[in-house]
């Protein structure tokens, strides 16, 4: 599990970095108006969710697959919470701005949401292959 969490770590981080500076040098090239002041904001709650949804994950239990699923979703609703707290923090600060912001948030959201699904298949697949490991010298004894 070291492992794959490490390179879920080395993607995620390479993943974020690509499409934080991809984004934010198509919007300064080629759509300068729809920059904001604090772009940096977006890519880093994107990483630090997305960090915490790898280590989180590390932590569940191979053998009960339905936790696994009930802290998916739950870690779903606390980003949509606060993804939600983000936008209402920066329509305080800069309400001139709020539309850009959150047109930039839900193209980075979109592209979050592909990826964490994509973790969360190989995650799923790494606890499947283990629990049949796991499971094969059993059947081997009472043979």
């Amino acid at each position: 599990m070291k492992k794959l969490t490490i390179y879920f770590l080395i993607v995620h981080t390479t993943m974020l970095f690509i499409t934080g500076f991809g984004l934010w040098f198509i919007l300064h090239e080629f759509f300068p108006e729809l920059m904001i002041d604090y772009y940096f904001v977006i890519p880093l709650f994107f990483y630090i969710m997305g960090v915490i949804f790898i280590f989180r994950f590390r932590r569940t239990p191979i053998d009960e697959p339905k936790k696994m699923v009930n802290l998916y979703m739950l870690i779903r609703m606390i980003k949509i919470f606060l993804s939600f707290v983000i936008i209402l923090i920066y329509w305080f600060l800069d309400r001139q701005h709020i539309r850009n912001f959150a047109v930039i948030f839900i193209i980075f959201y979109l592209i979050n949401l592909i990826w964490e699904t994509y973790i969360y298949m190989r995650m799923e697949l790494y606890f499947k292959y283990k629990d049949k490991q796991q499971k094969n010298p059993k059947k081997s004894i009472e043979q």
